[in-house]
């Protein structure tokens, strides 16, 4: 099978861009002369990088003049078979798809499909996936067209078939961030909230310094309320990246005083915070209460306090009970 090429421009068409052009290698041109394939390289490129860049009228007297060249190019014969198309000029359309069908049936069957998954119509997407699937049980090791398949299965919201596509592609690529990335995606997508943590963890634990994930610790370990030790082991990773982000600092101070550890540094990050933004019903809440769990019951009602007086007309709930909690135990 030949190889194609500018798979990148596929996927962005496939996500709503250019629409139906397919980018791809030339087919063999030996048939030409020396002069005759140097000539037809340089007009189909150019065509590609037009139509790369959206300028589709522009790029037409050029494949149709890569089309005088060679006709015998599945691309050539693809681009032919749409501007005839654009032209309302089925009988044409219809010719000159066949014939890129003729010439390689892949290349014509991977912008087909795309199509018929844009289109509303639910059979049509259920004949793009089964085409799809054909073709890569055919073609175990075309890491594009696997890449193609599991776009279109997340295009379905069939998720599982995508993670299943996942483990074809990680046996061509082998494990790495993108194949974590996918994963976590994709179980998160399912819900499945402890695989997704799992996935992450995983690839931290080869790439313990990798920012980007362990920002998606913490967020994950937030949605899905993980135990105070480990939230304070994601912020503290974040906040190394991000030393002076305030919310990180909150929580960070938040988690330790609620897992009553290490209370004297909870209260030097949480007054970091206050110091910041001293009308912050929140930070201060977080810090009248690492006051009074520290025992310091005159601050811990000022500040508290403080949290109410700051919270305009709504109260936060959790405020209003750690500020009745303390009034009771301190007066």
């Amino acid at each position: 099978m030949r190889k194609r090429t500018f798979i990148l421009l596929l996927c962005a068409w496939f996500w709503g861009t250019t629409s139906g052009w397919l980018c791809a290698a030339p087919t063999n041109t030996d048939t030409l002369s020396i002069e005759e394939q140097q000539q037809f390289l340089y007009y189909f490129y150019e065509a590609q990088r037009l139509i790369q860049s959206e300028q589709i009228e522009l790029a037409r007297p050029v494949v149709e003049f890569c089309y005088e060249l060679y006709p015998y190019d599945a691309t050539v014969n693809n681009y032919m078979g749409l501007y005839a198309r654009m032209d309302s000029n089925m009988v044409a359309s219809a010719n000159f798809f066949r014939r890129a069908y003729e010439l390689d049936p892949n290349e014509y069957w991977y912008n087909h499909i795309v199509l018929m998954l844009k289109s509303d119509n639910k059979k049509k997407h259920q004949q793009a996936i089964k085409q799809l699937e054909t073709l890569a049980k055919n073609n175990t090791k075309d890491e594009e067209l696997h890449n193609i398949l599991q776009r279109a299965y997340i295009m379905l919201e069939q998720y599982q078939k995508a993670l299943n596509v996942q483990d074809q592609l990680d046996s061509i690529n082998g494990y790495n961030e993108m194949s974590a990335m996918q994963r976590y995606r994709l179980n998160a997508a399912m819900k499945n909230n402890q695989q997704a943590i799992y996935e992450i963890e995983r690839f931290l634990e080869m790439e313990p310094d990798n920012h980007q994930f362990q920002v998606f610790r913490m967020q994950l370990y937030e949605q899905t309320q993980q135990p105070p030790a480990k939230m304070i082991e994601a912020y503290e990773a974040v906040l190394k990246i991000d030393p002076r982000n305030i919310v990180i600092i909150n929580n960070l101070a938040w988690n330790m005083v609620i897992s009553n550890k290490n209370l004297l540094r909870a209260e030097q990050l949480s007054r970091m915070t206050i110091l910041r933004d001293p009308s912050n019903p929140i930070y201060l809440d977080t810090y009248g209460w690492i006051m009074y769990k520290l025992g310091d019951c005159a601050s811990a009602l000022f500040y508290l306090e403080r949290a109410i007086q700051c919270s305009a007309n709504k109260v936060d709930k959790e405020i209003l009970s750690h500020y009745k909690e303390v009034t009771k135990k301190c007066k």
